[in-house]
């Protein structure tokens, strides 16, 4: 296949966006490593205030410290690449997840945890992620927090009728 063919899925794209800086992504991961191999997500929000970053920088770092976990508090989990996604906006989709999960949580409605992970390897339909259920895995492609929505309330109204 053509390597600039457009459906070819390791086309080059033009970036959208700028990759946060390796090196204090780097800085984040080690902060959040010392704080022990399982963190919470107020630690993690903690790290973000500490060193003066977006709550989303500390937890795309999460992608660099493989050794650190946060603790699980939902059934569902949204896995989002932070490594060259972040080049199609994963940046601004962690931020858009954080800032939905906060909202349905104060709300009393379903939530998820956010897991930031390494390439889910899609470049092509970047940003990715992944909505992990009891059930079966989703894949977002083109990933917004707006798909996050649906599939949240999706699985409410699957509730409500059982």
């Amino acid at each position: 296949m053509d390597p600039a063919d457009p459906a070819n899925p390791l086309a080059p794209r033009a970036p959208t966006h700028n990759a946060v800086d390796f090196d204090a992504l780097w800085t984040l991961g080690a902060a959040l490593m010392a704080d022990g191999p399982v963190v919470t997500a107020e630690e993690v929000d903690e790290v973000a205030e500490d060193h003066g970053v977006p709550r989303a920088h500390a937890w795309m770092a999460l992608s660099y410290a493989p050794n650190v976990q946060v603790e699980r508090t939902a059934d569902i989990a949204v896995a989002v690449c932070c490594a060259r996604c972040q080049l199609w906006g994963a940046g601004d989709l962690v931020a858009d997840l954080l800032a939905l999960r906060d909202a349905r949580t104060a709300a009393g409605r379903l939530s998820f945890d956010l897991v930031p992970r390494g390439c889910l390897n899609r470049c092509s339909d970047a940003p990715v992620a992944t909505g992990v259920l009891d059930d079966g895995v989703v894949g977002f492609v083109n990933a917004t927090a707006a798909q996050v929505t649906e599939l949240l309330d999706a699985v409410e109204a699957e509730a409500a009728d059982a």
